[in-house]
């Protein structure tokens, strides 16, 4: 039987209340909500599968507790070479490619840097049609306060020789996964949990794990994990996942991996000045010559011209 519970929406409070709950007790609420979601939708579901740690926790999950459901890669390109050989030893997967490469968003709408918040209105201020107030509020903020507008340690990339956008996610992988969603009529299970950011966690707290009513409904039955939560699944049930992870270890009632925290897009700028050294592309220097090479190189000789936008905000590669 499924729940189209009120708790769906969910106040500060209690989603506090959710992720601090016992580790065995968020494993029986999560089982519950993949239950949930399947038979509310007769089996017409699917994994959203990136081969990170969380997705490949929730495919194990789902998979336990409802049988064998399908599950779907977005190939953007943007994977380190380990996640997509990672993807291909599992079965009943479906891969989808984007219509738009990146060194095509890249040109055509602009990098994606610092975090998606302020991007957005760095495009929004470079190219959009703003009014006067709206433009002075991104800018100054408004008579509520700062909140919201662009920091002012970022203001000097609105006038950068670049473009800056947030719509590379959108174009590479939502774009393709919402036309699978119209084509065969299945919704998605996505392995977001609470660790994601503040932008997530918001989002998570409006709707809860299963958002049915909705343009793109999905099941996020980990979005009250922590971290924590990630990694003790993982050792305890002595999961498989993508080397560069490393392994998982215990010290002192804490679990750790050994490899990279997150996967993410190989690519991506985002986040990069909140790194310490050694960040993502002075590992990636180190580690894989080639890519590095390519991410680095103009676009005029065919690479991706970070070497130049890198300079430009001032951060390490």
């Amino acid at each position: 039987m499924f729940i189209m519970d009120n708790e769906l929406k969910l106040n500060e409070w209690q989603f506090a209340q959710r992720k601090y709950l016992p580790f065995e007790e968020k494993l029986i609420l999560s089982r519950r909500r993949i239950e949930d979601w399947y038979d509310f939708h007769e089996g017409d579901v699917y994994v959203s599968f990136s081969g990170g740690m969380d997705s490949t926790l929730l495919v194990d999950l789902v998979r336990k507790t409802v049988g064998d459901v399908p599950l779907v890669f977005v190939n953007t390109g943007l994977e380190y070479p380990e996640i997509v050989r990672f993807v291909s030893i599992y079965d009943n997967v479906t891969v989808l490619r984007p219509k738009m490469s990146f060194k095509e968003v890249l040109e055509v709408h602009g990098y994606p840097l610092i975090s998606k918040e302020t991007a957005a209105k760095i495009r929004k201020l470079r190219h959009g049609n703003l009014s006067a107030r709206y433009r002075n509020y991104l800018l100054n903020g408004d008579e509520r306060g700062s909140f919201g507008k662009l920091a002012e340690k970022w203001k000097f990339l609105v006038n950068a020789p670049f473009d800056i956008s947030e719509l590379c996610c959108d174009i590479t992988k939502k774009q393709p996964i919402y036309a699978y969603n119209k084509e065969t009529g299945r919704v998605p299970y996505i392995g977001i949990t609470q660790d994601e950011g503040y932008r997530r966690q918001r989002e998570y707290n409006r709707t809860g794990c299963n958002v049915y009513d909705a343009k793109n409904p999905k099941s996020q039955p980990l979005g009250f994990w922590a971290r924590q939560d990630i990694l003790r699944y993982i050792a305890v049930n002595n999961l498989n996942i993508c080397s560069i992870y490393g392994t998982i270890e215990c010290r002192n009632g804490v679990f750790q991996n050994t490899g990279v925290y997150r996967s993410g897009c190989v690519y991506c700028c985002m986040g990069v000045q909140l790194e310490p050294h050694p960040n993502r592309f002075e590992r990636m220097k180190s580690d894989d010559y080639r890519l590095y090479n390519y991410c680095m190189r103009p676009l005029y000789e065919n690479g991706l011209g970070f070497d130049y936008v890198l300079n430009y905000c001032g951060f390490a590669h």
